[in-house]
């Protein structure tokens, strides 16, 4: 079914969790994984940094993205898991959609960030814009135990009638 994932990765502990996500699949699926770290230097352009700080924290960062699909990729390799590393420059949703039809994947897998529904949608966040404009499937993986611990459900009585589906009409009540 999923025959060449694309795992979106960066230099946060949640990197490992949406990389070890993928290589359930792979391994169920016999997948080939193309790990791929972008560097956003729009992201910097936002921080109170002058011209020379900005160079220094971007090559920073693309050490630390180096290391971190270096990592990831030992990690895959070890398990059996085919694998390749790609660190690109570029805006983050596009880089991310072009791989993905370079690649012809059939599947991006892609760590959210710990916030409500609402925030992320208000916000637009990466997984959303990549969702909504992706060719193929889109997982999300979200840190450990939050999905259960902050959904925006969770505020709602955990009742057998909170949970009950209702009629697509009113009229049958």
């Amino acid at each position: 079914m999923y025959k060449k994932i694309i795992v979106c990765i960066d230099d946060t502990p949640l990197s490992e969790r949406v990389t070890r996500v993928a290589a359930d699949l792979a391994c169920r699926y016999d997948s080939d994984i193309v790990l791929l770290s972008v560097i956003d230097p729009a992201r910097f352009a936002r921080q109170p940094y002058t011209g020379l700080e900005a160079v220094q924290m971007l090559d920073r960062h693309s050490r630390s993205l180096s290391n971190a699909a270096h990592r990831l990729g030992s990690l895959l390799h070890g398990i059996g898991i085919r694998n390749r590393q790609l660190i690109l420059p570029g805006r983050s949703v596009e880089t991310i959609l072009n791989v993905s039809e370079e690649e012809s994947a059939d599947l991006i897998v892609i760590g959210t960030e710990a916030r409500s529904r609402l925030s992320a949608w208000l916000n637009s966040d990466l997984w959303s814009e990549v969702s909504h404009k992706a060719p193929c499937n889109v997982l999300r993986v979200t840190p450990a135990g939050w999905a259960r611990a902050h959904d925006d459900d969770s505020a709602l009585p955990q009742t057998k009638a909170s949970r009950r589906l209702l009629p697509a009409s009113l009229s049958a009540l």
